[in-house]
């Protein structure tokens, strides 16, 4: 009787063993189920088959605890689905906060700083101490003054010298190394450019900066293009993409050296990217018609490159997304590389990589160097443009393939920390919802405005200076209008 009596007992506690696994599966359900829908990227019939789903799976497991065979094999499936549910609870929440670092961006960084010449024998601000510092009179002035007075409140005091433009000043300081400078540390990749200063980063010392922020706002004053009527539909996505490559964050102001226009018809499902060379001289959206170089856009923020390239093709860019090249390897391991096809064969960066007619699969480094390399090709930075273009078509391909969710985790990583953009969430889910509702099969077009190079020393940014630029060319620009308005349904 003893006997019987203990297993019955024994019985009973697998049963509430069993039903209590079973809860606590149940409650781990509710959370992931309530996490799924807030996440929004999934879309709702797909959340309704999870629910249902996991409440078959709890009802079964509350159920089978009557037997104590299928008793067992439902408390380790409960055991099982809850590790399951909790390791989804910690994915889709680390999917969220990473897409909300990339969509709640509204701010970028201005550093400004004071340089010295590497010979001069200065070492540290405090030599600087009542000597002499120049600045350009009208040129990052509220940065600069922000940097004087953050200065001033040091204790740090100089005689401020103005020159009318930073050749002045650079030739000022040439002539009297015992001076300092305030600039732009995004102004020295510019000045590189210049002949006689390609090693303008490895001659200068820098003392002492500041970071300095600058709301990412639609607020430009667009004086030439006040009486235009500029392209919009609600079945198109109009999204620009800049590429920087910068050894700062993605959140500092730099040279934008890509430049796609990239047109989303959502009813057709076709893409147009234009591709818009780094040295088109073009107004700037801030510049009241003075032409100058499109990729110095950039160092005046992401919305200036924006609102210039709206500009350009007379169309409304609903969104921008801002890429950081040197974090940009990362995101293409993550997405397991990319596949391009070309017609040529080449070697790159002095055999680093070697490219060959039909597909090419490219990891990480080797997507960067291919979207880097301008040298090797007769046409130099337009052929640099069709290449990026080929590999984040390539990329996008990759990332509406369902192969994406069996890493999703590190895509979303590598992303966070190279992108940001002005969509914002609940537009994100939108976009992706209809992807993964529709899984439509996107027709992707690629394109490239071209010019003729000149030099010239009228520019918005750095007049004064001789700089290469390339003038638009007409037919070019018409033909991409032509593309543009046909996919606009013009």
């Amino acid at each position: 009787m003893n006997g019987i009596n203990s297993s019955g007992q024994l019985n009973r506690i697998l049963k509430i063993a069993g039903w209590a696994l079973a809860g606590i599966m149940g409650i781990t359900s509710v959370v992931f189920e309530i996490m799924l829908i807030n996440f929004k990227l999934i879309p709702e019939k797909y959340c309704i088959i999870a629910g249902v789903i996991l409440i078959i799976l709890v009802a079964a497991s509350a159920l089978l605890q009557r037997w104590k065979i299928a008793g067992i094999i439902a408390k380790v499936m409960s055991i099982l689905f809850t590790v399951i549910l909790i390791i989804g609870c910690v994915y889709i929440g680390q999917a969220s906060k990473a897409l909300s670092k990339v969509t709640t961006t509204h701010e970028e960084k201005v550093v400004m700083g004071v340089y010295v010449l590497k010979d001069s024998g200065i070492t540290d601000i405090a030599q600087l101490d009542g000597g002499e510092i120049g600045i350009v009179a009208d040129v990052d002035r509220d940065s600069t003054d922000e940097l004087i007075n953050r200065m001033k409140n040091d204790g740090f005091s100089a005689e401020y010298n103005e020159y009318d433009n930073t050749a002045e000043m650079l030739a000022a300081m040439e002539d009297n190394q015992n001076m300092g400078i305030i600039l732009k540390t995004s102004s020295i990749d510019m000045l590189s450019d210049i002949e006689g200063y390609s090693d303008i980063a490895e001659r200068l010392l820098l003392l002492y900066s500041g970071e300095f922020t600058i709301n990412i706002e639609g607020n430009q004053t667009v004086e030439e293009v006040q009486d235009r009527e500029y392209l919009s539909s609600e079945d198109v996505v109009a999204v620009y993409i800049s590429g920087i490559d910068s050894r700062g964050s993605i959140n500092e102001v730099s040279r934008s050296d890509v430049n796609i226009l990239m047109l989303i018809n959502k009813k057709t499902h076709n893409i147009l990217m234009v591709n818009t060379p780094r040295d088109y001289y073009v107004p700037l959206s801030i510049s009241g018609g003075v032409k100058d170089k499109l990729t110095h856009a950039g160092v005046y923020g992401i919305q200036c490159s924006t609102d210039t390239i709206s500009m350009l093709y007379g169309i409304n860019i609903d969104y921008y997304v801002k890429i950081n090249f040197s974090g940009f390897e990362n995101i293409i391991n993550a997405l397991g590389g990319v596949d391009v096809t070309l017609d040529y064969s080449l070697t790159i960066g002095n055999g680093a990589l070697t490219v060959h007619p039909g597909v090419n699969h490219l990891n990480g480094t080797q997507a960067l160097a291919f979207s880097r390399e301008r040298k090797a090709y007769a046409d130099g930075d337009r052929q640099r443009g069709r290449n990026q273009m080929m590999v984040m078509e390539a990329a996008i391909k990759k990332a509406c393939t369902p192969a994406i969710l069996s890493n999703y985790s590190s895509v979303l990583s590598a992303v966070s920390d190279s992108v940001i953009t002005n969509m914002s969430y609940d537009d994100l889910a939108t976009l992706a919802q209809m992807q993964l509702n529709e899984m439509p099969s996107w027709n992707v077009k690629q394109i490239s405005v071209t010019g003729s190079g000149s030099m010239s020393t009228t520019t918005y940014s750095m007049p004064g200076w001789n700089l290469y630029v390339m003038v638009p060319d007409e037919s070019s620009m018409n033909n991409a209008m032509n593309e543009i308005r046909a996919l606009y349904g013009e």
